[in-house]
């Protein structure tokens, strides 16, 4: 069972990669918060952020093909029973992906984090990004502290969530600089594939203050975004809300999940 996933693989990452062709993209997608049952990979996880995850068994191609949801569970279960044995081959395949980088004159861009939220650079999780100094890493998460903490070339952009202590720690790292990702719906059928279809704000007010917003879903290289404004503020990455049904949509809009467009 090999763990890295091509740019190939994901929709995301195979539209960063035919516009950045200057990276080689890889991935690993375990399986969302505790689908795989056992320990959960997202500590942080929110009813919604679960029922809305763009990695659950009801969106994208895992809706259409069980194989997928399969392996993403059974990742996540090789992590859980043997995380030496995980990250010995995490890291021969990292290894091996910076040589072809290498050989073919790109850096290597690696998410780990496709559709969890764990410590990579912790100790207790092998601190990989450290050990690939030439590789460059980025990833979503909803565990706030990590984007002050993270390795230079880890490059983590904060989530929102519907939990007034999450928009709070968002809030402040928005005043601190620091981009956060804001997931936005506009009201009609915008299930599936549509979901691309709707407009992002330029601005939107969040705790009182107007952040400048950037379409999220134009590049999943998060590592390439704007830094702060000329005020020292962090801007939104705009991100537009992805369903499999009008069911998982309707309860992420109303939970407070995502931001609704008039």
């Amino acid at each position: 069972m090999r763990l890295l996933s091509p740019a190939s693989a994901n929709t995301k990452t195979r539209k960063s990669a035919e516009k950045a062709q200057e990276y080689r993209i890889v991935s690993l997608m375990l399986s969302p918060a505790d689908s795989a049952g056992g320990k959960t990979n997202c500590p942080n996880a929110t009813p919604s952020c679960e029922a809305a995850c763009v990695g659950g068994p009801e969106v994208g191609l895992a809706q259409v093909f069980q194989r997928i949801m399969e392996s993403r569970k059974e990742k996540t279960r090789f992590l859980h029973a043997d995380r030496p044995g995980f990250l010995k081959q995490l890291r021969e395949e990292l290894a091996t992906e910076q040589r072809f980088a290498d050989r073919q004159g790109v850096t290597l861009a690696v998410r780990l984090n496709t559709f969890s939220d764990i410590v990579w650079e912790s100790k207790a999780f092998g601190e990989i990004p450290q050990n690939f100094p030439d590789a460059v890493f980025y990833d979503y998460s909803k565990l706030y502290a990590r984007s002050l903490t993270t390795p230079q070339n880890y490059t983590i952009c904060a989530s929102w969530t519907e939990e007034p202590s999450d928009q709070t720690s968002c809030l402040n790292l928005l005043q601190s600089g620091k981009n956060c990702a804001v997931v936005f719906a506009e009201p009609g059928n915008f299930t599936g594939n549509r979901a691309l279809n709707q407009r992002l704000p330029k601005r939107w007010e969040l705790g009182g203050h107007l952040y400048e917003v950037y379409d999220g879903d134009d590049s999943d290289l998060r590592f390439l975004d704007p830094g702060p404004t000329r005020t020292g503020f962090g801007r939104i990455c705009g991100l537009r809300l992805k369903s499999g049904n009008t069911e998982m949509r309707l309860k992420a809009m109303s939970s407070g999940f995502c931001q609704i467009l008039e």
